[in-house]
């Protein structure tokens, strides 16, 4: 681990852990994760590179099931096996929609003061589709319903996700002249 972080590299269990924890929702993990990445005095923006390449990995998995054999990816077959799990915990919108919100991330980081809030946005903006009206927020939101994942584990009855945040009608609008924001 300490010769992975001296060369610059993430350590894989890190893009397993917030991968996995993307993949069920699990806020406290993921942000875990980001703890751990800078605590261990590893380079966020290299972390936010690393998850794009695994990101990239499973997209390309997902579509082609035989990518390693293909030659599409380059990567020990321990670490494929892994990847095609992981990849088929995801709907085809939301691990297309993490990476799109990923690769738009480490765009933003360049010359970012704080690396630390950049990576601890991209999560939570991956965690929360429900939080943006875009079409692949919806999407990916209909990829969770369809595979049914439940993200009431941790969370109240009502099945609040594990961050703890559902966006009323007032954040998209709904309840203009209720205290929400009208538009300019």
């Amino acid at each position: 681990a300490m010769a992975t972080a001296l060369l610059g590299y993430t350590d894989g269990s890190l893009l397993d852990s917030v991968v996995e924890a993307f993949a069920t929702g699990d806020g406290a993990a993921a942000f875990e994760v980001v703890d751990r990445v800078i605590e261990g005095g590893n380079d966020p923006r290299r972390f936010v590179a690393d998850l794009l390449e695994r990101l990239r990995d499973l997209v390309i998995l997902a579509a082609v099931p035989d990518a390693a054999e293909k030659g599409l990816i380059d990567a020990p077959a321990d670490v494929v096996e892994r990847m095609q799990a992981q990849a088929g915990t995801y709907g085809p919108a939301e691990l297309t929609r993490a990476a799109d919100i990923v690769n738009e991330g480490l765009t933003e980081m360049r010359g970012a003061t704080s690396p630390r809030l950049q990576l601890e946005l991209i999560c939570a903006r991956v965690l929360l589709p429900a939080a943006y009206g875009d079409e692949r927020s919806v999407m990916a939101r209909l990829d969770r319903i369809e595979r049914g994942v439940n993200f009431s584990a941790g969370a109240g009855a009502a099945g609040v996700p594990a961050m703890g945040y559902v966006p009323g009608p007032e954040a998209h609008g709904g309840a203009q002249g209720q205290g929400g924001i009208e538009p300019g």
